[in-house]
């Protein structure tokens, strides 16, 4: 059992490599919930709870008839797409702030995995485990071990290191690591994983995990105040995404643009980023980008002093953050600003009960510095109302809680409401004190942003030098372009002639697709009956010139796939058939009526045949159908029930005769000789045995079939005849060729043999 799923996984490792790097579903289901994780995760937990609702997981099959991802079967999801679904909800849930529930999904997706011993998908899985384990839990130990462990098992897997999928995982290990090291001011560190990410990045051809890397490091040095670098980054990420035409990418930059605008104080250009972000999310209503965008938009407003304008995106940004209820810090966010912008208006009754409200949701969140803007804010209504002395303990509780969340920008501005508000009191000393406070976090701060601006220094300092390297490859490539245009004048005579060969080729080229243009309406027109749409059997025609009888072979061979000629390991079934109502529809109905019918029929067939069956009409009322008979034990009654199944499908809401009648046989019909009969011979047993079953119908009612198959023993030799008729019948007679029938009436065989000899 354990080599089965050691060469289950080597299959699925191999077919994985010569795929693209980017994730590529299967299934149009999970593609389509994959997107909708960028802006609307509960759609996407929506579409993967109905997909793994509505189809059963399939059975292990042999590892010699292993199907990776087959879902020919609409009724069925496979172990890897079970797992790709169990994914996506994971992350789904992840993104609804719903720890618990990722967590438990992706480890049953680990489990399934681990089951079916898919070793790339078990790598994979555990990556995106531990990524939800940060984001959610915000936990760096667990989450940096559970990367080194992965790391680990990485490097000690012989199958992945024959597949380039082992830079895939490398590479998303080396991001999620970058983005803990970042997010714990690991700043050295986070650079070093992000540089060594980009070069497994460049080993990949993934134009979106290009746009990804660009986001996540403009984001990187966003959040440590490196704007210029933060800025090319962005920039880079938005043109990409801008080329592939990726509207969720373009989205994401667009929002992460106007954040380092709004920092820069560039609002103008912070609003139409923020904008163009909002209107894209606004396609998808109650979703946490859009209301995250929508405060970004009110934030502007406010700085710019537009407080009315603030104020109705704030409520906007609520009402989304009211649909979600999941991010409790959001919404005490939300409910703060509102009161600042209540306090700037001089509301005081409203930004009192705003900043109630963000404070129960402090306490309820746990979250220490949300609890120090609130105390913050409330000490500087108090202020402005005149309660000094409580606005004095209100102030200090909040810079303690900002002190021991390390919040340098609200332990300045409380300072700053301090040292005003003991000046008030006329307590000159402790003002003098605040004071003083304030500007030592303001020099350390003043110190930071130096350091960070000698790293950004040293940045374009590289980038200068690689700048200077490049000018003087450029004068180096000068130099040898006019080294080789000294040489053009020898190697003149050459390019004439290559010339000549080009437009030889051009000549010719045009020439072919003309040629492949009018082959193509010929095509369409010769291979297509003109009535109900469907492929029909032309290459049976033997009265075609003797040029056009060899194209219309060849295009045939490739045009049916081959109808005889199929691979020697293949076995095909054959079913003619014919429907009678077809022949009474125009008389009935008439010529119009009769025409939009049978074009309905012939659509209807179309959608119902699944490759690899396919379906010809042979003439005016008689169908050919083929499908691989892989299952030697199956029941021709099978085969006729399913077709008569399909006709009576088309026929429910219309008045028609529903009755069949099937011809059926195998290739080879010979079973010791694949060779031994030719398609136009077969298409004669098929008609001989369609023809019986159109006798016992005239008898007998209902549907009738007659199947004909040849023994095992039958020897090649006795069909070796100009009628294969004949030879069939001579078959029957002497137990060579086994009749099988919906009806156990005997038949005259020698009547029907007897016929032919009065054709002419």
């Amino acid at each position: 059992m354990s080599f089965r799923r050691w060469l289950l996984s080597i299959i699925i490792i191999l077919i994985a490599s010569f795929s693209a790097n980017a994730k590529i579903y299967t299934t149009p289901i999970l593609t389509d919930a994959s997107e909708l994780l960028q802006t609307s995760p509960e759609k996407a937990l929506e579409a993967v709870n109905r997909y793994l609702s509505q189809r059963r997981l399939s059975e292990p099959k042999e590892s010699s008839r292993v199907h990776v991802n087959d879902e020919t079967d609409h009724t069925v999801r496979t172990p890897l797409n079970t797992i790709n679904a169990l994914q996506i909800k994971a992350q789904a849930y992840s993104l609804l702030n719903q720890p618990e529930k990722a967590i438990s999904t992706i480890k049953s997706a680990q489990t399934l995995a681990s089951d079916n011993g898919l070793t790339y998908t078990i790598f994979e899985t555990r990556l995106l485990h531990a990524k939800i384990y940060w984001d959610n839990l915000k936990n760096s130990a667990i989450a940096l071990n559970m990367l080194d462990q992965v790391d680990n098992d990485i490097s000690q897997s012989q199958p992945l290191k024959l597949t380039k999928q082992i830079k895939v995982l490398q590479y998303q290990s080396s991001m999620q690591r970058a983005v803990i090291e970042s997010a714990l001011d690991n700043n050295d560190q986070a650079e070093k994983l992000f540089a060594q990410a980009k070069r497994f990045l460049n080993d990949l051809d993934d134009q979106e995990e290009r746009i990804t890397y660009q986001l996540t490091i403009g984001h990187h040095y966003l959040q440590q105040k490196h704007y210029d670098l933060a800025l090319d980054r962005l920039l880079s990420g938005y043109w990409l995404a801008v080329e592939s035409g990726k509207k969720a990418k373009i989205a994401h930059a667009n929002y992460e643009l106007a954040m380092l605008f709004e920092q820069r104080n560039v609002y103008d250009k912070a609003l139409e980023h923020a904008t163009q972000a909002g209107e894209f999310f606004e396609h998808f209503q109650h979703t946490q980008p859009l209301a995250k965008t929508l405060a970004l938009i009110a934030s502007i407003y406010e700085q710019q002093s537009r407080y009315n304008l603030a104020l109705v995106h704030y409520f906007n940004a609520l009402d989304q953050e009211n649909q979600l209820r999941h991010n409790i810090v959001h919404s005490a966010h939300l409910r703060l600003s509102i009161a600042r912008v209540y306090l700037h208006l001089y509301n005081y009754p409203k930004a009192e009960q705003y900043l109630q409200q963000a404070r129960q949701l402090a306490q309820q969140a746990s979250n220490e510095t949300i609890q120090a803007e609130v105390q913050i804010l409330q000490g500087k209504l108090e202020l402005a109302e005149g309660r000094l002395e409580k606005a004095i303990s209100t102030l200090q509780a909040g810079l303690i809680s900002a002190s021991r969340s390390g919040q340098r920008e609200l332990q300045l501005q409380g300072e700053s409401l301090l040292s005003e508000t003991f000046e008030k009191q006329h307590d000159y000393y402790n003002a003098l004190l605040s004071q003083r406070r304030y500007e030592q976090i303001f020099a350390s701060q003043q110190e930071s942003q130096l350091k960070s601006h000698v790293d950004v220094f040293k940045q374009q300092q590289r980038m200068l030098e690689r700048s200077l390297h490049l000018e003087e490859m450029e004068r180096q490539q000068f130099e040898n372009e006019k080294s080789i245009y000294n040489q053009k004048k020898v190697s003149l005579f050459l390019l004439s002639l290559i010339a000549l060969l080009i437009i030889f080729l051009i000549r010719r080229h045009r020439i072919v697709k003309h040629l492949k243009i009018r082959l193509g309406i010929l095509r369409t027109e010769f291979y297509t009956h003109p009535r109900s749409g469907l492929r029909n059997l032309r290459m049976l025609n033997a009265r075609l010139p003797n040029s056009l009888q060899q194209s219309s072979a060849n295009f045939e061979q490739w045009h049916l796939g081959e109808i005889i000629n199929e691979p020697l390991s293949d076995r095909l079934r054959f079913a003619l058939f014919e429907v009678p109502f077809l022949k009474h529809l125009y008389l009935q109905y008439g010529y119009q009526h009769g025409l939009e019918v049978e074009r309905q029929f012939g659509d209807y067939l179309k959608e119902q045949i699944c490759k690899p069956a396919r379906l010809y009409h042979f003439s005016d009322a008689m169908f050919l159908y083929i499908e691989p008979n892989s299952r030697l034990n199956t029941e021709p009654k099978q085969l006729a029930d399913s077709i008569q199944q399909l006709v009576d499908n088309f026929l429910i809401e219309r008045q028609l005769d529903s009755r069949v009648r099937i011809g059926m046989a195998e290739y080879p019909f010979l079973p010791r000789a694949y060779t031994a009969i030719n398609d136009q011979e077969l298409i004669d047993i098929l008609l001989m045995a369609a023809n019986a079953a159109r006798l016992n119908s005239q008898t007998e009612q209902g549907s009738q079939w007659v199947h004909l198959s040849a023994i095992d023993a039958a020897p090649a030799a006795s069909f070796a005849c100009d009628n294969i008729r004949k030879a069939c019948i001579q078959g029957i007679d002497n137990g060579l060729v086994k009749v099988q029938s919906s009806s156990a009436k005997e038949f005259n065989w020698n009547n029907d043999h007897d016929s032919d000899k009065n054709v002419i």
